[in-house]
């Protein structure tokens, strides 16, 4: 049982002779304390998605080298096996030429007026002489070939060691770092904890869950008055109507997740493959994750938040399957990837949202409540 700390102590004065309440001073510690321990539970856990990602790549080169390993092991035999019955077929026919005496046997003895047989045996001749060269030649191809399949066999067998010894050190460092993970997951429960403890998280500001205020045509005005210009698969004011739809189906506010899309995507200028909210980027990834269709988008963006600002928050309760374009295409590891966020109920205000709550950017929360306060002003006056 954590004390608390009386709020009626004395107020102390600050060198240029304000007053300050050192219950106040604790509560901002605890603030502080708090956003430091989820910052780096981020950082931590980005480490590890990283370090995951590399050791998929890893492992999908070892059964490619595995598999090109077996294709020369099945190669090589035939290789050898044919090579081996040129070399019979030419000594075969060497031997033969020369017991019947060599090549002069064949062609017969010289003549200064070749006889019909004379020209006969000489056609024959040239014949095998050819048939013996496409022989040597298939040979030497052959043994060409053979040659380049041992040396790759090599190539793919010190290949496969040097990618199984990384995936050795990658698979070591997984652990390591979901140890690290684990850590400072605890380390961000326990400032939480203390935060709540001493009321550090009362009027936060504007929580991400409850009612959707604005309605989806009263948020396409307001983007059309801002002179934006989105680059949508759909018009902006069935997309708004999706944002209203999919928050109130979780009992979400879509109308601030459609402020934080508007910050993400510029007023959606930019939001390629129908991702609103910056899902799967980070500063090392080359590509956002991709959704099919707008629904998809703004969906899995709802159920990331729903999971953020709400602790309980589990898979069976959700109005619709989490996203199998963010969580996992299949059922059950989505489920259990949605119910053992890490950072579940880290985020229940926007003021929330900022140092690894979704974004590493310590305004980003000012940024997206700025938009929504415009928007509101908005419905309430007509202008911008």
């Amino acid at each position: 049982m954590c004390a608390l700390v009386s709020p009626v102590v004395g107020s102390v004065a600050d060198p240029a002779g304000a007053q300050t309440d050192p219950f106040d001073a604790e509560i901002e510690r605890a603030r502080g304390e708090l956003e430091s321990a989820q910052a780096d539970a981020h950082a931590a856990a980005n480490r590890l998605e990283e370090t995951r990602a590399k050791s998929a790549e890893v492992e999908a080169r070892v059964t490619e080298v595995q598999a090109g390993i077996a294709d020369l092991a099945v190669k090589i035999p035939v290789l050898r096996a044919h090579a081996e019955e040129l070399r019979q077929v030419l000594r075969e026919r060497a031997a033969a030429i020369y017991s019947s005496g060599g090549p002069a046997a064949v062609y017969g003895p010289l003549s200064v007026a070749p006889s019909l047989e004379h020209a006969r045996r000489k056609i024959l001749a040239d014949a095998a002489a050819r048939h013996d060269d496409n022989m040597v030649t298939e040979l030497d191809n052959t043994a060409a070939q053979l040659d380049a399949a041992e040396q790759q066999l090599q190539a793919e067998q010190a290949d496969l060691a040097k990618q199984q010894a990384e995936l050795a050190q990658l698979q070591a460092q997984l652990e390591s770092q979901q140890a690290e993970v684990d850590q400072r997951v605890a380390a961000a429960n326990a400032a939480l904890e203390r935060a709540r403890v001493l009321g550090a998280l009362r009027a936060r500001g504007e929580p991400v869950m409850g009612p959707t205020v604005l309605s989806g045509a009263q948020m396409a005005s307001w983007i059309r008055a801002k002179g934006y210009k989105p680059r949508l698969q759909t018009s902006v004011e069935d997309l708004a109507n999706i944002y209203v739809e999919e928050g109130n189906a979780e009992g979400l506010r879509g109308d601030l997740a459609f402020a934080q899309s508007v910050v993400e995507t510029g007023g959606f200028a930019s939001s390629p493959d129908n991702n609103y909210a910056g899902l799967g980027w980070c500063d090392s990834c080359a590509n956002g994750t991709r959704f099919p269709t707008p629904r998809d988008g703004v969906r899995a963006q709802v159920q990331h938040l729903k999971n953020y600002a709400d602790s309980t928050s589990r898979a069976a309760g959700l109005a619709h399957a989490p996203s199998p374009y963010w969580y996992s295409a299949d059922p059950v590891v989505a489920a259990r990837k949605f119910d053992t966020f890490f950072a579940k109920g880290w985020a229940p205000t926007w003021s929330d949202m900022g140092h690894g709550n979704w974004a590493t950017d310590k305004a980003y929360s000012g940024k997206v409540l700025r938009v929504y306060a415009d928007m509101v002003a908005f419905a309430h006056t007509g202008s911008v």
